[in-house]
């Protein structure tokens, strides 16, 4: 998070950004907070109030009925403290739904983000950015600070309404000279410009040393969660416990965690030193306030202005607006500095949408009849200058069986997100049937690809919702994919069947299923869309040959009259193939049978079969 450049006139846009944010999640926030800011200083001043009144009326003429009349009024508090309740129980209730709500809002924005932007290194860094601010910043810490700066406002109001008592209460009696210095409007002027100037430097000193402290804190906290990642998440890790005993990690565990640990406590100690400077200065302001004070409102009481309960009152009054006044600095200081959150989180949600969506329908054929065509297509990631595909010219033929073969970095991922437009061509374009995939509703032309990635997530729901990726789901169609996939006496056999949980993250009797599982699961979920394009992207790279060779040969009379594109490092899982795209350094360099390959001793795709076959071989002799 940056330390705040922003005007005073730009922070406050942000709030009032944030609040209509909040107002149109959790309506009438706003006013139950003032409301509560109200009550609670209301019933602070009345008590104050009718105390100092009972003392007056104790110490001088003692009606009873008078001081039963002030001791009745105090059970009509009882009525302010029904209403402050309300609103506090409405308060806490919007900070528990702001917590939320908030990272719904960033998972929202995350959805309907352009892919380009949800692979961006930068743009999740801002997200982490976000989630790792989350402790001292967000809508909730703008709710709780704007209390206490209702609360400041309303005590210096009410308080300085009763405190102006002062100036026109003197005493009955006459006055010799140094009491006439004590009763005058000048005395009386001078020691409200002195409370001023020392909440003044109050308010210097919390804004000074609280943003520092933010800072710092904010600082200590990046620290604080690389230390938590070595002292929880790293061991509480059940996959990484063998790797800490087999490399015997715990030497490296240990010094990497020492030295966060030291700096996590140097920065422990670089904060208490920062609020011990600032609580002596404060407190200097603070006791020189506070004798003034006393002093001032004991030598009025002393000169007969007021009675003892005058001295309560008053004294009460002006350590209140004091208070306030800290209370009010501190909170304006804290939302200035929170605005350094909001901020970054706005950013985040004002990212703006860059690639075009169309609005063309995709026509629905039930004979898959969809031809799609690259027209020399180039393209560069995000912030590189290197080409990941040059000068692609290639065309998908409906029902084709095509294995996209090279070596790492070739550009086989790369086309494949072309092809299901996670990205847009730099250069060049797509069609679809004759038309430029841009102009095609997005949602629409995504539902014609299913795709089994290299590095695909299955989450902790049950097999069902996995599966087919919706909480309502057609059983039997499940059932059939899973059957398809290899996988359904495994599901079968399981406590609950399509009911089980993936993994036990939240549920205890959910299932840990190995990798080759996994996989299966995952490309069950595939023949469950049924799209025209079905791409599977290496997602058996972690299986032995044989058993990925089996996968694709199964899977390839799965998909019938589909158009099906397999991406192998091993050529011989995709021997059953009609077509083989050569990939080397973003261009397509050989396009043919494996036969038709082979014809070239000198081709690209001869030199990686023979490179591979020579251990196949060596390995069977």
């Amino acid at each position: 998070m940056k330390k705040y450049k922003r005007t005073f006139r730009e922070d406050l846009r942000m709030i009032k950004r944030a609040l209509k944010l909040i107002e149109t999640n959790t309506p009438h926030f706003l006013l139950h907070t003032y409301l509560y800011s109200f009550f609670s200083t209301a019933i602070f001043v009345i008590t104050n109030y009718l105390t100092a009144s009972i003392v007056d009326e104790l110490t001088g003429n003692r009606d009873i009925k008078k001081i039963l009349f002030l001791l009745l009024m105090y059970a009509a508090e009882i009525i302010l403290h029904i209403f402050q309740d309300n609103s506090w129980r409405k308060i806490r209730t919007f900070n528990l739904i702001s917590s939320k709500w908030e990272e719904v809002l960033l998972n929202s924005k995350s959805f309907s983000m352009d892919y380009p932007n949800m692979e961006d290194p930068l743009m999740r860094a801002k997200r982490q950015l976000i989630t790792d601010s989350r402790s001292s910043g967000g809508l909730g810490r703008l709710m709780m600070e704007l209390s206490s700066f209702f609360i400041g406002i309303n005590q210096i109001v009410m308080c300085s309404v009763i405190s102006m008592e002062l100036f026109f209460r003197h005493p009955e009696k006459t006055l010799s000279g140094f009491e006439k210095f004590i009763d005058s409007p000048g005395l009386t002027v001078a020691f409200f410009m002195f409370v001023a100037l020392c909440a003044l430097g109050e308010y210097k000193v919390n804004s000074k040393y609280n943003r520092l402290g933010n800072i710092k804190i904010k600082s200590n906290s990046m620290i604080e969660r690389l230390l938590h990642y070595y002292l929880d998440d790293y061991i509480d890790d059940s996959k990484a416990c063998k790797d800490i005993h087999i490399f015997n990690q715990k030497k490296l565990i240990r010094n990497s965690s020492d030295k966060i640990y030291g700096d996590w406590i140097n920065g422990c100690k670089e904060l208490h030193s920062l609020f011990r400077k600032k609580n002596n200065r404060y407190n200097l302001f603070y006791v020189l306030t506070t004798a003034a004070t006393y002093l001032f409102v004991a030598l009025k009481t002393y000169i007969g202005a007021f009675g003892l309960g005058g001295f309560i009152k008053y004294q009460f009054c002006i350590a209140r607006i004091v208070d306030a006044a800290e209370s009010i600095s501190g909170a304006i200081t804290a939302l200035r500095t929170n605005n350094d959150y909001l901020e970054t989180f706005f950013e985040y949600l004002d990212t703006p949408t860059e690639m075009h969506y169309g609005t063309i329908p995709t026509e629905k054929r039930m004979d898959n009849k969809y031809d799609i065509e690259f027209h020399n297509v180039s393209f560069k990631y995000p912030n590189t200058e290197n080409y990941a595909i040059r000068n692609l010219n290639l065309k998908f033929r409906v029902g084709d069986r095509i294995a996209v073969v090279g070596m790492n970095g070739s550009g086989k991922t790369t086309m494949i997100k072309l092809l299901c437009r996670l990205y847009d061509p730099t250069e060049g374009y797509i069609t679809l049937n004759g038309i430029d995939i841009q102009k095609y509703d997005y949602e629409d032309y995504l539902k014609l690809f299913s795709v089994v990635f290299q590095d695909f997530k299955l989450f902790s729901f049950s097999v069902g919702e996995n599966v087919a990726a919706s909480v309502d789901y057609d059983e039997e169609k499940v059932w059939s994919s899973l059957e398809k996939a290899g996988m359904l006496e495994r599901v079968k056999a399981m406590p609950k069947g399509l009911k089980t949980p993936v993994y036990k993250d939240f549920e205890e009797d959910g299932v840990e299923i190995s990798g080759g599982e996994a996989q299966k699961l995952a490309i069950a979920r595939a023949l469950y869309k049924d799209a025209a394009f079905v791409i599977l992207d290496e997602p058996t790279a972690s299986l032995d040959p044989i058993a990925e060779h089996e996968i694709y040969s199964r899977f390839n009379d799965m998909v019938k009259d589909k158009t099906a594109v397999y991406i192998s490092h091993r050529l011989s899982s995709c021997r059953f193939c009609d077509r083989i795209l050569v990939f080397d350094n973003g261009q397509l360099i050989q396009d043919g049978s494996h036969e038709n390959l082979l014809e070239n001793p000198n081709g690209k795709y001869s030199e990686l079969w023979n490179a591979q076959a020579q251990y196949y071989a060596e390995n069977k002799a």
